[in-house]
């Protein structure tokens, strides 16, 4: 059985080797003055298992995931017991036998978008409304705006649901993407989604940007495996979408896969696959702000 002390001392050798892989990009000084911003190091969340957790979104003190089946779950932070409750699936007709991803809560937390598996068009993105009087989510609506015949897969919001980004290997308004998953832009004109437009080089690639998220300063958070990554895929970030993205850095990145990034004014969490410290599997990482 390998001790505690030898999995810290492999843990700092990888990221030795990540941050001369980074000075030798010449970026580990933007990258660690952006991932050092008063987040701690980030931490497997209490309720990683050997199962399936990924895809997190935080709203206020709640956790929204991917979990054990390709179901939506949810965990709020308990402030007298310093711990998270254990997850449940969101109730209502969410999860289904198919798979439900990448959860969104927006609007004071009543609204509910995600993504759902489909057999002929792999998969396509909901909106739910939360229903006081059955104190569950409502039957969810497809948004037809998005919606390709190819793979849709992850989304960000902003609270009052005017500006959307999403990710999609699919074609819009007959505009292709510049590789696998591309970042694209909806804004809301008159009460209706607009078409989707590719957000172009430098955010995305001839690779594959798989999921966004956009910070309330206006940066965008992406996971790629572009070049200059040190795992599979890396969270990269860009001060806004005409910017090249950099790599976040240590300790956010490592020599393993690090995906789906989301945060708030309190708590960050990231999803990481093969990760120093990690249970198996796809594993769910949560920060703590600082500051």
């Amino acid at each position: 059985m390998r001790s505690r002390s030898q999995g810290q001392g492999s843990w700092l050798r990888a990221v030795m080797v990540f941050l001369l892989f980074l000075g030798m990009a010449g970026v580990v000084g933007v990258a660690a003055s952006v991932a050092q911003a008063g987040w701690s190091t980030p931490v497997l969340w209490e309720h990683s298992n050997e199962g399936l957790q990924r895809m997190p979104w935080v709203y206020g003190n709640t956790v929204y995931l991917v979990y054990d089946r390709y179901d939506i779950y949810f965990s709020t932070y308990d402030e007298a017991l310093g711990a998270w409750s254990e997850p449940k699936p969101v109730p209502g007709p969410i999860n289904t036998s198919a798979n439900e991803i990448n959860p969104v809560v927006v609007g004071g937390g009543k609204v509910l978008y995600f993504a759902r598996e489909h057999p002929l068009t792999n998969y396509d993105f909901y909106r739910s409304e939360w229903d006081e009087a059955k104190g569950e989510w409502g039957p969810p609506v497809k948004i037809e705006e998005w919606s390709t015949d190819d793979q849709e897969w992850d989304l960000w919001v902003n609270e009052d649901e005017t500006v959307a980004y999403l990710t999609s290997k699919g074609s819009f308004g007959g505009v292709k993407g510049l590789g696998g998953q591309d970042v694209w832009k909806s804004v809301k004109v008159n009460g209706k989604w607009s078409t989707p437009v590719n957000l172009g080089a430098p955010i995305n690639t001839s690779g594959s940007e798989w999921s966004i998220f956009v910070g309330p300063d206006g940066k965008i958070y992406i996971d790629s495996n572009r070049e200059g990554t040190v795992g599979k895929m890396d969270i990269f970030v860009a001060a806004g979408e005409k910017s090249a993205p950099v790599s976040w850095g240590v300790p956010f990145n490592s020599p393993a896969d690090e995906r789906s990034i989301a945060f708030n004014d309190r708590w960050l969490f990231i999803t990481a696959a093969g990760r120093e410290g990690g249970a198996g599997g796809w594993d769910v990482f949560v920060s703590r702000w600082e500051e």
